[in-house]
C-alpha cells in the first residue's frame, strides 16, 4: 500500500537539531566540490554526525542559498512481513521537482554531492562491529566473519555517511540484518538527496507548449493532405479522420494572425 503527498524537506528543520550546511559545502572547496582527500574526511565525519532528516533539510536550505527551491514527492510504505504480520510503516522519496535559474542549479548540484559524501571503510566497519555484539547473531569461522564484514562495508560505502550510521546504531534489529534488509532501509532514508540530485541534474523542465485549437484554415490544409493521402477512401471517411485527427487543442504555438496563412 502507499499514499501519496508532497512534503517540502525544509519544514523538518524547525524540529531538527542545528546543522550548518556550510560544513558540507562551503569548507569543502569552490563551487562546493570536495577538494582534497582531507576535505572528503572532514565532510565524511560531520556527515556521520548528523541525522539524516537534519542533512535533508540542510540540504534543501543550502539549494535555498543558491535561489534553487527542491520539492521532494514522498509516498508512505505500509510492508508486511512473510507471516502477513504488520511492519513498521516509512515514507520514500520518489521523485523531486526544482526550480532556479541554471547558473545557481548548477552551485546547488555541486553542493549537495558533498551531501552523499560516505564514511571511511574503517569507519564503517567500526560500526558493524558495534553492531554485531548488540544483536544475536550466528558464529561462523574467522574467515566467513571476514568476508561477510568485507562485503558488507563495500555496499555500505556507496551510500551517505549519516545514512549508513543511522542504519546501523540507531534502528533496532533483534537479529543480524541481510543485507537486503540493510539495503531497504539505506535507500529510504537515502532517497530524498538521491532524487534532488537526479532533479538538478536533469534541470528545470521545459515549459509546457502552447496547444489551441486549428484555425479554419489548419483545418482545410489537413483535409487537402488526407484527401491527396487516401484518394482511394470515400469523402466522408476523409472528413471523419480530419475531424478525429484535430480534436480538442491539437496545434502548437500561437494562433495566426487574421487573414495570414497558418
Amino acid at each position: 500500500m502507499k499514499h501519496e503527498g508532497f512534503t517540502h524537506i525544509g519544514q523538518t528543520a524547525a524540529t531538527a537539531r542545528p546543522a550548518s550546511p556550510s560544513a558540507a559545502g562551503s569548507n569543502a572547496g569552490r563551487g562546493g566540490a570536495v577538494a582534497s582527500q582531507a576535505d572528503t574526511q572532514r565532510v565524511a565525519a560531520w556527515l556521520a554526525a548528523q541525522r539524516p532528516a537534519d542533512m535533508d533539510a540542510a540540504a534543501v536550505s543550502r539549494a535555498s542559498q543558491r535561489g534553487v527551491a527542491l520539492r521532494v514527492r514522498f509516498e508512505h510504505r505500509f510492508p508486511s512481513g512473510p507471516n502477513d504480520e504488520i511492519l513498521p510503516s516509512y515514507s520514500v522519496a520518489v521523485g523531486c521537482e526544482v526550480g532556479g535559474d541554471p547558473a545557481g542549479v548548477a552551485a546547488a548540484l555541486a553542493d549537495l554531492r558533498n551531501f552523499l559524501t560516505p564514511a571511511p571503510r574503517r569507519e564503517i566497519e567500526a560500526w558493524l562491529a558495534e553492531l554485531s555484539v548488540i544483536v544475536a547473531k550466528r558464529q561462523d569461522d574467522e574467515f566467513s566473519e571476514e568476508l561477510r564484514l568485507s562485503a558488507y562495508a563495500s555496499r555500505l560505502s556507496q551510500y551517505p555517511a549519516d545514512v549508513v550510521r543511522a542504519v546501523l546504531l540507531t534502528q533496532t534489529y533483534k537479529f543480524w540484518p541481510s543485507w537486503d534488509e540493510l539495503e531497504r532501509r539505506l535507500k529510504a532514508l537515502a532517497s530524498p538527496r538521491l532524487h534532488m540530485i537526479a532533479a538538478l541534474e536533469r534541470g528545470m523542465a521545459p515549459p509546457e507548449p502552447i496547444r489551441r485549437p486549428p484555425t479554419e484554415e489548419e483545418r482545410k490544409r489537413i483535409q487537402v493532405l488526407v484527401d491527396q493521402m487516401f484518394p482511394g477512401r470515400s469523402a466522408e471517411m476523409r472528413r471523419a479522420a480530419v475531424d478525429d485527427a484535430i480534436k480538442g487543442d491539437c496545434m502548437a504555438g500561437p494562433a495566426p494572425d487574421q487573414g495570414t496563412a497558418a
